[in-house]
């Protein structure tokens, strides 16, 4: 049996009725447990990922991460197993619509976001309490049923706090979560995230909600995560002028790049949304410092796997030339280092390019990007030939033609 098949068949104890959606990992359906005659949503793992342990390892570990929690606001756990070398995974039907399919037909009020987001907050704190962090909130992952309940679904990438780093299936150094979403502290990898992530990923998905579009638009994933590492988060009344200053505090608090100045947790949030509720105006402290700044002591931490602590106290707007003077005082030893001896070889055709020589570029690559140009330097660098090659292949993460010009032109010249 194939996982292209099963509409209209029999799997195990199920009868499936039709088919939902499908994804990277495999597919969803409708279907029916013939013995207790409930309606469920049966996900599949792709066949071809069946062979794969990896893959089976993170489909079972939602499975046994979900079935632990259990809220009206969150998704059920029914059963997990696999059929005839097919994985399957069979939850609670939800009768409803994401958020991101009700997005598209207009931004929600204020008030009917702050109902929604709260319900959120009632879900992830469950999975908080007990050490469970989602690691990507969004609202592909946030369902409204046709009575006006939010289910929090798809734990495929959650992981409990105290997890051993050693043994998880995504190391330190991956960005987990979604572009549009997705917190500082993922997208830098670290080790340590912990329920502020979700916090930040909520206050994005709150952002999207009431503005009708995510916190940040860019050509590229990458261009957007390096807006989450460095851009200064965008007045939201940019795009709705009627929404209440009490609303973009929270916003702002909740979408801090740094952990330690956003919301502690989610039930400190809901206690300023409950006070946006009853008319008054919720007071957060306002988070100080900015993307860059938080960037610039985070990378300043020795990489001994202890949480980072940024210093506070910086200007909350920094200008450009401001940015410019920091990428430039940045030491060598940040940028790229060439391969280490032992590892595996490079191609014949890609040098072992100079450690300055990647700094340079990494600067000016960090000069219309920001600082997510470190990460997409080292990758490039493992494959591209020469320094032109990899000026090209980088320029594409820029989004404005005049921009990449540039970039390509002081690249060539340093070259020559």
């Amino acid at each position: 049996m194939t996982a292209q098949s099963l509409s209209g068949r029999q799997f195990g104890a199920y009868e499936v009725l039709e088919e939902l959606g499908s994804g990277g990992m495999g597919k969803v359906y409708r279907a029916k447990n013939v013995t207790l005659e409930r309606i469920v949503a049966l996900k599949t793992l792709s066949t071809f990922l069946s062979s794969d342990e990896g893959f089976v390892q993170r489909f079972l570990k939602e499975a046994r991460v979900a079935a632990r929690l259990n809220h009206p606001n969150i998704v059920q756990i029914y059963d997990f197993g696999c059929v005839e070398g097919i994985h399957y995974l069979a939850m609670e039907y939800v009768d409803g619509e994401s958020l991101r399919a009700l997005l598209k037909r207009g931004r929600f009020s204020e008030r009917d976001a702050i109902l929604v987001i709260r319900q959120a907050i009632r879900a992830l704190g469950v999975a908080h309490a007990i050490g469970i962090v989602h690691r990507d909130v969004k609202p592909d992952n946030l369902m409204l049923t046709s009575r006006g309940e939010l289910k929090l679904v798809d734990l495929g990438v959650a992981k409990r706090i105290d997890e051993d780093q050693g043994q998880g299936l995504t190391q330190t150094g991956q960005a987990v979560g979604t572009p549009h979403y997705i917190s500082p502290e993922q997208i830098r990898g670290l080790k340590d995230i912990d329920a502020r992530s979700d916090i930040y990923s909520l206050g994005a998905t709150f952002y999207h909600l009431v503005t009708g579009q995510a916190p940040y638009k860019g050509t590229s994933g990458a261009l957007v995560m390096s807006m989450h590492l460095s851009a200064p988060l965008p007045d939201p009344r940019q795009f709705e002028p009627t929404l209440s200053e009490g609303l973009c505090r929270v916003l702002r608090k909740a979408m801090a790049k740094d952990p330690d100045e956003r919301y502690p947790d989610v039930g400190a949030m809901d206690r300023d949304l409950q006070r946006l509720q009853t008319g008054e105006v919720p007071e957060p402290e306002e988070p100080t410092m900015t993307g860059i700044a938080t960037m610039i002591e985070y990378d300043r931490t020795p990489p001994s796997g202890s949480q980072p602590r940024p210093a506070t106290g910086q200007p909350s707007t920094p200008q450009p030339s401001s940015a410019q003077r920091t990428a430039r005082s940045q030491p060598s030893a940040s940028a790229a280092p060439p391969p280490a001896s032992g590892t595996t070889p490079m191609p014949s055709s890609a040098p072992v390019f100079r450690e300055e020589d990647l700094h340079f570029v990494e600067v000016e690559l960090a000069r219309h990007i920001g600082p997510l140009a470190r990460v997409l330097v080292k990758k490039a660098a493992k494959t591209a030939p020469n320094l032109v090659a990899l000026a090209g292949t980088l320029a594409e993460n820029i989004p404005d033609e005049e921009g990449r010009r540039s970039f390509r032109a002081l690249v060539r010249a340093r070259a020559s």
